[in-house]
């Protein structure tokens, strides 16, 4: 195991410290361009000055000559040669050369030409260019200059000490500008990524608020033909008892007050689940509800508003963490859905009890299955099986998203399950200790 972990933290290890090291590949090309073009021009306003100087100290036209050989073959390689490596090594070597001209000139009062140019050469941000500023100050000052009679400081004793002093010198200088160089890095790549998450945040708040845009139109267009269709009722029925309502026999009368009242119903339940879908945001850590009560009283209701049937098969004694009011209108969602997608006369079925996950209830219908993989999509806001401009069941599809808010709130969670063609909609709650009888029972 350990030689196997060695060589997996290996390519890490060699990652991390080739990192340290800048690499001119990382530039965009438009940076590189103009990078490598202030060089080329540092290194073509030496070629002119350095011609002068060695004329002006004796070298006459031969000094003048080679220094515009050596300096201008250089010059025409970092503007002629292919990739950016090569170039730009070529315009480096050029102005090293220069340092190298004008020590030989001036001795050691040129010296400090060569820290000058290292700063130059930092631009092209490129390890090579550094390990070649370090290479020609030995090679120049262990061999060229003894050649030259131009010694460090007058030791031709040391010369290869002072060589490897000058270069340590410099490397010590490019060792710096590469501290810059990773400073500027980690702040680039810190503003990289404050812009990337502000960009993420952007693109999340944008499609948020297109949701947001597509719910509102959605609640316009289906508020706007779901209340017009009760509204329409009542004003019909209002409007006839109004008119001909002495012509009217008892049975006529009392249909369209009836007709009235389920239309007033109609528009209690959407305005009550529309409030609750807002509201439904915080829950009552020490609510309780016994759920076979609750289940009991919305199929008594059940019965009296609708004259329909409700079966209810709850263990007694199961009690749950959930606000009483919270879990009547659960039920009476569920159950008001089963009743209107659920086959002519079959009778719905509440269910409950408690097993080693908590509190779970169901409520089944007999009816028409469902395709599962779009079930879940039911329990999202103004979404029904059914959503054409003609279908047959009234609603604007919060009842079952009230559900889902109102369970998730408590911490449950909603299922739904089509078999067999009957469709069940689960809910698990948590359970709650029994309610202790008082002393007094």
């Amino acid at each position: 195991m350990t030689p196997l972990t060695d060589a997996a933290r290996t390519p890490s290890r060699a990652r991390a410290v080739a990192a340290w090291f800048p690499r001119g590949g990382e530039l965009l090309d438009p940076d590189f361009a103009w990078r490598h073009r202030v060089v080329r021009l540092v290194l073509a306003g030496h070629v002119p000055v350095l011609a002068v100087l060695a004329v002006l100290r004796g070298h006459g036209a031969t000094g003048a000559a080679l220094v515009l050989a050596v300096t201008g073959a250089l010059l025409l390689a970092s503007c002629t040669l292919p990739g950016r490596r090569a170039p730009a090594l070529a315009a480096a070597l050029g102005l090293l050369a220069c340092s190298a001209s004008l020590d030989a000139l001036y001795g050691s009062v040129a010296e400090a030409h060569v820290f000058v140019i290292a700063v130059v050469l930092a631009l092209y941000q490129d390890w090579a260019v550094y390990a070649l500023a370090v290479g020609t100050v030995v090679v120049h000052h262990g061999l060229l200059a003894p050649l030259t009679g131009s010694t460090l400081d007058g030791h031709p004793d040391r010369v290869w000490t002072m060589a490897l002093l000058h270069a340590g010198v410099v490397a010590c200088e490019s060792f710096a500008l590469v501290l810059f160089w990773r400073a500027g890095r980690f702040t680039r790549s810190a503003e990289a990524e404050a812009l990337a998450e502000l960009s993420a945040g952007r693109s999340s708040v944008q499609a948020r608020l297109a949701e947001a845009d597509r719910m509102r139109a959605d609640l316009i267009g289906t508020v706007s033909h779901e209340f017009r269709t009760p509204l329409t009722g009542i004003r019909g029925a209002a409007l006839t008892l109004l008119k001909r309502g002495d012509r009217l026999d008892k049975d006529s009368r009392d249909r369209l007050l009836h007709a009235v009242l389920d239309q007033q119903e109609r528009l209690s339940r959407l305005l009550e689940n529309m409030l609750t879908a807002a509201q439904a945001t915080e829950a009552d850590p020490h609510a309780t509800a016994e759920v076979d009560g609750v289940a009991a009283e919305v199929a008594m209701l059940a019965t009296v508003d609708r004259d329909t049937r409700v079966s209810v098969v709850v263990a007694p004694g199961t009690v749950a963490r959930i606000d009483r009011p919270a879990l009547h209108q659960v039920l009476a969602n569920l159950v008001d859905n089963a009743l209107q997608h659920g086959a002519p006369g079959a009778v719905p079925l509440v269910a409950g009890g408690q097993d080693a996950r908590g509190v779970w209830v169901t409520v089944s219908n007999e009816g028409r299955v469902i395709d599962l993989t779009a079930a879940g999509r039911l329990f999202e806001p103004f979404t029904q099986a059914d959503s054409g401009a003609t279908r047959a069941q009234e609603g604007i599809g919060v009842g079952l998203y009230v559900v889902r808010r109102l369970v998730e709130v408590y911490g449950g969670s909603v299922d739904v399950r089509s078999d067999s063609g009957w469709v069940t909609v689960e809910v698990r709650l948590q359970a709650a200790a029994e309610r202790q009888p008082s002393l007094a029972s």
